[in-house]
């Protein structure tokens, strides 16, 4: 039997997961790739390969081992690698279900074999792994939760978040006075990295999550622990027109913990048009980009995409100024945003006294992190002003003028 030739891309974690469980008796690895060239020269060793040279090689599957999946097959298939040669290994690695003692997944039953005499030691490893994350932050929360902060920086740490967003609302939910532990998320993915899940497993509040992707809603339904928790799940393609039905529809009114917005695309105005319900804490993703200064959100686009509405993939969402500007007419106070300069924080002003608000709230971080990708899909890493010249001819809605313009006339570029 031939043994199928695979390509491994992203060399840390879970690429220590895949390599337990490859069957080397069925493939072979015949070249290891990763975007960091110090990683790369570290760990690949002989077999080590420049992402752009993949396309050289003669391969059967390219297997991504890392969680940034999207981006990375966007980048190769911009290399001219097509999208039926790229295996998704981090979805494997985030659902593994063990089933008669062997370790089941339809994305590579038939495709990459697995070896099979690591499942249930992979799966103590989980275990053993979970419980300790929760008991450390068990410990941090403890120390932190009476705290007068400075910036919601110090709260910070992670579990399931994609940043520090755990220890941030662990830090809220202490110092807001909540009746109703209720959270409503919408644009979680899969729900494994997310805002809330941690508060779901670890306070046990009960809670509703939305995502376009059917498939990602369906991967959450099969999550080993979901029997667990009040958790209800919807997928949807979200508007301004139809989210207060979406969130009465699943039997949430007034008076709610968390509401959690993440679109990348309309968040204020899906933001704008919710009045079935009124959280207590508001989690609000911006666009860094758009500074600190400027009121502005892309123009309402019921079908907005943001995977193609520019090839940067910076077209998207709304400044920090917008959401702050909202916030302050619907009675919110600014708490700050993480670190990350990505997620803003607000709390509704009769649920906190105003002595609980951070010294530093105001401060604008900015982002670490760059998504910006060239023509070809390929990640370019601008940041700040050099992404908005990027965007510099696409239009939006300025909140202060009340009208349309570029962004090149409005950010004076």
């Amino acid at each position: 039997m031939n043994k199928k030739k695979v390509v491994v891309f992203g060399l840390g974690k879970v690429f220590e997961t895949f390599i337990k469980l490859f069957d080397y008796s069925k493939a072979e690895i015949i070249a290891l790739s990763d975007n960091n060239r110090e990683v790369l020269i570290k760990k690949g060793g002989t077999k080590a390969i420049d992402p752009e040279k993949i396309v050289n090689l003669q391969f059967d599957y390219l297997v991504i081992t890392c969680k940034f999946y999207d981006a990375i097959s966007e980048q190769f298939k911009g290399y001219g690698i097509k999208e039926e040669y790229i295996v998704n290994f981090y979805n494997v690695y985030r659902h593994l279900i063990i089933e008669n003692g062997e370790v089941f997944s339809e994305i590579l039953r038939d495709r990459i074999p697995l070896a099979r005499k690591y499942e249930n030691e992979f799966e103590s490893i989980r275990l053993i792994e979970e419980n300790t994350m929760f008991l450390s932050a068990k410990i941090f929360i403890n120390l932190i939760k009476d705290k007068k902060l400075i910036s919601l920086e110090e709260a910070e740490f992670k579990g399931y978040s994609q940043f520090g967003e755990d220890g941030i609302i662990q830090w809220l939910i202490h110092n807001v006075q909540i009746e109703q532990k209720i959270f409503i998320e919408f644009g979680a993915g899969d729900y494994f990295e997310s805002n809330t899940r941690f508060l779901l497993m670890n306070n046990n509040w009960s809670g509703f999550v939305m995502d376009s992707s059917s498939e990602n809603m369906e991967c959450l339904k099969h999550w080993r622990d979901y029997w667990k928790y009040d958790l209800k799940t919807k997928s949807a393609f979200i508007t301004k027109n139809n989210i207060n039905k979406l969130i009465t529809d699943a039997g949430y009114t007034g008076d709610i913990g968390i509401l959690s917005i993440d679109l990348d695309g309309v968040d204020y105005w899906v933001l704008n048009a919710i009045d079935c319900v009124s959280p207590r804490i508001l989690i609000c993703e911006y666009n860094n980009i758009f500074g600190e200064e400027k009121m502005v959100s892309i123009p309402y686009d019921e079908n907005f995409d943001r995977t193609k509405s520019h090839y940067s993939w910076l077209y998207w969402g709304a400044s920090l100024a917008a959401f702050s500007h909202w916030a302050s007419n619907n009675n919110y106070y600014y708490m700050g945003s993480n670190s990350a300069g990505h997620n803003a924080f607000f709390v509704r002003k009769d649920c906190i006294s105003v002595d609980k608000i951070p010294q530093n709230a105001n401060k604008f971080v900015e982002c670490k992190y760059s998504e910006s990708r060239g023509k070809n899909g390929e990640l370019t890493y601008k940041r700040g002003r050099e992404a908005l010249e990027c965007i510099k001819q696409m239009r939006v809605f300025d909140l202060e003028m009340n009208c349309e313009d570029t962004i090149e006339n409005i950010y004076e570029i």
